[in-house]
């Protein structure tokens, strides 16, 4: 614990900045004494301040302003309920799980996953991209950059997607049916990478 004043005087600013910073940003004070957290807190945004050539103030309400921000991005983040509720009228909590939209509602999680592949997949080829530019400097030739592109392709088959869980095993819902459909996929399965590798 630190004196308000002592601290005041190595941020070199008075003791009623350093209450109003406190109670603007929701800091704990004790009446004159600081907790050693606290101090730090301050240090710390001080320092930011003198980087920026800010006030301690206006570093302060700079960094309220950041956090509010980011509790409206909270506030915006994907829900899945409230997306079927909206699109198709009903709430997909209360719709029994074998109706359509229940079926859809336990889907979403799929395509959140999907979307996140998607996502890695884009940042992964970008910066295999720039990667490949950088230290091999594909240029104007067209043949060089297709022998590039070729690389950055393989790099993500056996870097990226060799390491995802495609799940070999049969699919819940298929373990109810009967064994030759099971076989009936496992062969389609073995077709389709067949014709894959060709």
């Amino acid at each position: 614990m630190k004196h308000i004043n002592q601290l005041a005087q190595q941020l070199q600013v008075s003791p009623e900045v350093v209450r109003n910073i406190c109670q603007l940003l929701d800091l704990e004070i004790n009446e004159n004494t600081i907790p050693e957290q606290v101090e730090s807190q301050l240090v710390n945004l001080k320092a930011a301040a003198n980087k920026e050539n800010m006030s301690l103030e206006e570093a302060a309400r700079h960094l309220l302003e950041m956090r509010n921000s980011s509790e409206e991005l909270g506030d915006r983040k994907f829900n899945k309920r409230e997306y079927i509720k909206q699109r198709f009228g009903v709430d997909p909590e209360q719709a029994s799980g074998d109706s359509f939209v229940g079926m859809l509602y336990g889907d979403t999680d799929r395509g959140i996953q999907l979307g996140q592949l998607r996502h890695r997949v884009v940042l992964e080829t970008s910066t295999l991209a720039l990667e490949e530019f950088i230290f091999s400097g594909t240029g104007d030739n067209l043949n060089e950059f297709d022998q590039a592109q070729e690389r950055i392709n393989s790099r993500i088959d056996n870097d990226f997607f060799g390491k995802v869980n495609w799940g070999e095993e049969a699919h819940p819902l298929l373990l109810s049916t009967s064994t030759p459909q099971q076989k009936q996929l496992k062969s389609s399965q073995q077709k389709i990478k067949q014709s894959q590798k060709k």
